[in-house]
């Protein structure tokens, strides 16, 4: 069986087909722009991150400026190391961002100083060991200056004076003027930059209050990936938190300060899902909104009107011609329909009145015509029954009372018609009762204790069957109303109707008279020869028993 599917399903399945796509296309770009905006992110770490690079090397320039400066005056050329010493002063105080500005010779001992401290050895100092090596303006790694304890990195500049022999010039710039020199106030919110030498050691952090002290190493994913010189961002993982990263460095003769730019992955991940995720909600609640109506209006326009045409046609499938659709103002092809059911239903209706005027003429026809043949019947039987008043001999009255009862068998049937105005089928049962009936009061003389029994299934047969059946049962149960019982005063007459599953009718009737003895070779009578005729005119078969119990015969027939 066929599973039933509403039309309110199927618009419901448009409706949500039309707007898969649009949630496709929207998840689509919820996508795109997801991705969009990681790059995005991604390209602002790493200009941010360059930006802070370039002020790194804005740094390390005026250093160097400030200290080519110092080459060329006459206190470093002449070795007029007091006057220097003056100078040096002079210029710390003209920039606070150092911690202290000195001069050594070739032997690595301070011979003047911004802080007025000489004669100790920086011979322990790494960053001057290096550029002594490649006598070239050098970056310095994080320390803690000996003359002032403030935690510095340094840039060193070799120079030589006028005798040609070398001297270092050492800026140190302290750690905590990054705070004024870096434009810390564009720095991005949750961005974090993390400055550091090339050791790893950390020169600066900014970003946010976790204490993160200078001079420590930092995370060593972040250091190798610094060291590697790769510069697109990229996802680490450093102290067990995920952040987007970019690293750059600024590089002389060899020595680098490295700048690093990072977001927590959280925090781009939450910012780059708030307007996808808000899109996404007023896409859906769009998209649901929009379904409801559409199927609202499907259901108001179409749904409801298909509903009121279904019933109007099971009205009509019912029987009931005379009901009408309703019409709405709206003209479509649902009120055309509806206009073409209406006007069938009409032409139906008059049809219909007509053909049961017809069939009502008809009927009255037909059984004006029964009831025409059942008086002509009756008027025969009523003849022959004057005739039997008026016969000679008892051999032409009992063939009289044969004809008669014969001729009565068929008025019967059309009696039974006209009573019951059963214009078209016999019931046999009613028809049956009567027909015995009239047989025991036509054979009054057998006896009055003899009965008929008529059971079995009661059915209908149309009149074309019915009347040869007629004939038969007539001249079985005469016959054994004038033969079986010549000794008897008492018995009993059976009818007994039952169908096969195979549609076959089988009549039984039988007696409990004397019986007869039963050749069917030599019963040659004129009642025997009509009932084996009439057997054969409704296909059917016949077996006679009979014996000192009584007689039984068997007839069996299609019901078509």
């Amino acid at each position: 069986m066929i599973k039933k599917v509403t039309i309110r399903t199927k618009i419901f399945f448009i409706v949500l087909v039309a707007i898969i796509p649009t949630i496709g296309v929207s998840l689509y770009s919820a996508h795109s722009f997801l991705r969009l905006y990681l790059v995005r992110n991604k390209t602002q770490i790493e200009t941010v991150c360059n930006g802070f690079v370039n002020e790194q090397r804005f740094i390390a320039r005026n250093a160097e400026e400030m200290m080519l400066a110092i080459s060329q005056t006459r206190s470093v050329q002449n070795k007029e190391y007091t006057v220097l010493n003056v100078y040096l002063g002079d210029l710390m105080k003209q920039y606070p961002s150092y911690s202290v500005i000195l001069a050594a010779d070739a032997n690595f001992n301070v011979i003047a100083s911004g802080v007025n401290k000489i004669n100790y050895s920086l011979e322990d100092r790494a960053y001057l060991q290096k550029a002594s090596k490649t006598e070239c303006f050098s970056l310095g790694h994080y320390i803690v200056s000996k003359s002032t304890g403030v935690p510095s990195v340094t840039y060193t500049l070799p120079v030589t004076d006028r005798a040609g022999d070398v001297i270092y010039l050492i800026a140190t710039y302290a750690l905590e003027s990054y705070l004024d020199e870096m434009s810390l106030a564009g720095l991005p919110q949750n961005m974090l930059l993390e400055i550091f030498d090339d050791s790893g050691r950390r020169l600066f952090f900014a970003g946010n209050d976790d204490e993160m002290p200078l001079g420590e190493n930092v995370s060593p994913p972040l250091y190798e990936r610094a060291i590697s010189k790769e510069t697109e961002v990229e996802l680490l993982n450093i102290n067990n938190s995920r952040f987007f990263v970019s690293t750059n460095n600024y590089s002389r003769c060899g020595t680098n300060i490295y700048v690093s730019m990072r977001v927590p992955y959280r925090h781009v991940f939450f910012q780059s899902y708030i307007p996808v995720i808000s899109v996404l909600i007023v896409m859906l609640l769009s998209s649901i909104g929009a379904g409801f109506i559409s199927v609202f209006m499907a259901r108001r326009l179409f749904v409801a009107r298909i509903e009121k045409l279904t019933e109007y046609t099971l009205s009509l499938a019912g029987g009931n011609l005379s009901v009408r659709s309703g019409l709405n103002t709206a003209r479509d092809e649902v009120t055309d329909l509806m206009e073409s059911f209406n006007s069938m239903a009409k032409a139906l209706e008059e049809r219909s009145n007509a053909n049961q005027r017809s069939l009502r003429e008809k009927e009255f026809l037909l059984t004006e015509l029964q009831k025409r043949v059942s008086d002509n019947l009756q008027l025969l039987s009523s003849i022959i029954n004057l005739q039997i008043d008026h016969a000679e001999g008892e051999e032409s009255r009992i063939s009289l009372k044969t004809t008669h009862s014969r001729v009565m068998a068929l008025a019967l049937v059309y009696e039974t018609i006209h009573r019951y105005s059963d214009v078209q089928e016999v019931h046999l049962h009613r028809y049956c009762n009567g027909l015995c009936e009239y047989l025991f009061s036509l054979y009054a003389n057998v006896g009055t204790e003899i009965h008929c029994d008529v059971c079995g299934v009661d059915f209908a047969l149309p009149i074309d069957k019915a009347l040869p059946l007629a004939l038969i049962i007539n001249e079985l149960v005469s016959n054994s109303l004038m033969h079986a019982f010549q000794d008897k005063t008492t018995g009993s007459i059976g009818l007994f109707f039952e169908i096969k599953s195979n549609g076959i009718i089988v009549m039984t009737i039988s007696d409990d008279g004397v019986g007869f003895e039963w050749n069917p070779s030599e019963y040659g009578t004129l009642g025997f020869e009509m009932v084996s005729a009439l057997v054969e005119q409704i296909h059917g078969t016949m077996a006679v028993e009979s014996g000192p119990e009584g007689s039984r015969v068997r007839i069996q027939f299609p019901m078509d």
